[in-house]
Parts: structure tokens; C-alpha cells; sequence
């Protein structure tokens, strides 16, 4: 008897030696679905999954300042200079998939005609508030949307009923509560937004999609257990899920 107890007390404490800790920078547009799969990821292995969000931009620059991490998610273009600087494992990068700019309003708001150049400019201009994330900031959405204004003609005339937020997630929460009528953002980051609905993909000639990619940093402790996830998020439960939630899926 007290053999098998000892066998079984040895048996947890190696399951709990082999258990790691990862830390993951993780972007507003995958935030979502990632942090979802981060469970099912830790039921199944024991290693905990630690995130730290920010926009693609943050991340990089993170990385770059020499943040200690495990895994970090950004642009495939960003990863790719990462890497380009040894800061990422090169046969560790993996493309996770491509996702578009979207507008957003309250859940049963009337949501606006935004399918062509015309109507989004008018959308725009016949809006209350319009927030999108910081440019300043490395959001990738909203540096492509202060492109879009500019393009349209429409930058001045927008500035003073523009919201900037660190990232499209929490300035979502306000259009969720009304106190913004117009949110855009990544289409990932809108569908898994809680109390606002889609209006519509920025039109063609407008759009910009990104593709986001995972890869393991260099310096990771648990190099190990941040290669497993990132092969859990490239799973194809997880590919399910990345499509879901409005993404065009790598080959």
C-alpha cells in the first residue's frame, strides 16, 4: 500500500516539475481567440499561460527593449524583422491568419452603410464619435484608418469627434455602452466584443488586411512548452476558431 501511494505522490510531483509558466505578448486582434484556446491549452499540458496585451506595435517594441517573454504574437511582417534580429526562434514562426478592418456599433444600434468609399466617408461624417486605437500607439487598425481619413479627404473634419484608445478592445467597451457611436477595429477584435455588432468590413478599396503570426523568442525559458502552444494554436480545433472569429485561414 504505502509503495502505491509513494508512486503516486512521485507521479504528481513529476507532472508538476514538468509543468511551465509561458509568457505570451498578445495583440488586441487575436486576444480573443487566443486567450480562449490559452484554456483548453492548460487543461490539457499543466503549463500556465501568462499574457501581456498591447498592439502589434507595443509588442515588437517590448520585444525589442528586451522584455523577458516566451511567445509573442504581432504582424507576420513585425515577426519577421524580429526575427531578422535573432529576438525570435526562426523555425518556430507560425502564421495563425489574415484578418481585415471593420466598423462596429451599439448591439441594436442601426448600423451604418459602409460597403463603398462614398458611403463609409458619409458614415463617418454623419457620426457622433468614431474611436479607433492610437496610432501613436502601433495599432495597426488605427494607423490604417487615420490613412483612410487622410485618403478620403475627411482628417480634419474628423479629429474632433475622434476617440483614440490604447487598443480597439477597450474603446469597444464604450461603443458597447453608447458612449461612442462608431467603433473600428480589427473584425477579430469586434466579434469577440461583448454588446456591440458588426456593421461591415471597410470596403476593397479602403481595406488592409494583416496577417498575425506566433513565434518563440529567443531568450524563452520554457521554449519547450511555448512550441507546443503555439502548435495548439495552429491546431485544427483552433483553426475553427480563428475562422470564426472573422479570419481568412493560412494553407
Amino acid at each position: 500500500m504505502r509503495k502505491f501511494l509513494l508512486t503516486i505522490v512521485l507521479s504528481v510531483l513529476a507532472g508538476s516539475a514538468a509543468a511551465a509558466e509561458i509568457k505570451v505578448f498578445c495583440p488586441g486582434a487575436v486576444q480573443g481567440v487566443v486567450s480562449e484556446l490559452a484554456q483548453t491549452f492548460q487543461q490539457s499540458t499543466g503549463h500556465a499561460v501568462k499574457f501581456e496585451y498591447g498592439t502589434a506595435g507595443a509588442v515588437a517594441k517590448r520585444v525589442t527593449g528586451g522584455e523577458v517573454g516566451d511567445v509573442a504574437i504581432t504582424t507576420a511582417a513585425g515577426l519577421a524583422r524580429l526575427a531578422e534580429q535573432g529576438l525570435i526562434v526562426v523555425d518556430s514562426r507560425r502564421d495563425l491568419g489574415e484578418v481585415g478592418v471593420a466598423v462596429a456599433v451599439r448591439s441594436g444600434a442601426l448600423a451604418p452603410d459602409v460597403s463603398t468609399p462614398d458611403a463609409f466617408k458619409r458614415a463617418m461624417l454623419g457620426a457622433k464619435s468614431v474611436m479607433y486605437a492610437d496610432p501613436a500607439l502601433g495599432g495597426q487598425s488605427g494607423i490604417h484608418t487615420a490613412r483612410v481619413f487622410e485618403k478620403l479627404g475627411i482628417a480634419e473634419a474628423m479629429k474632433p469627434k475622434t476617440a483614440l484608445r490604447p487598443g480597439a478592445p477597450q474603446g469597444l467597451v464604450e461603443v458597447a455602452r453608447g458612449d461612442i457611436e462608431i467603433g473600428i477595429g480589427q473584425m477579430s477584435e469586434i466579434v469577440a466584443a461583448k454588446g456591440v455588432q458588426l456593421a461591415g468590413p471597410l470596403p476593397r478599396e479602403l481595406q488592409n488586411t494583416l496577417t498575425f503570426s506566433a513565434g518563440v523568442l529567443a531568450s524563452a525559458v520554457a521554449q519547450d512548452a511555448a512550441r507546443a502552444f503555439i502548435g495548439h494554436l495552429t491546431s485544427s480545433a483552433a483553426r475553427d476558431k480563428f475562422k470564426a472569429a472573422g479570419f481568412t485561414l493560412p494553407n
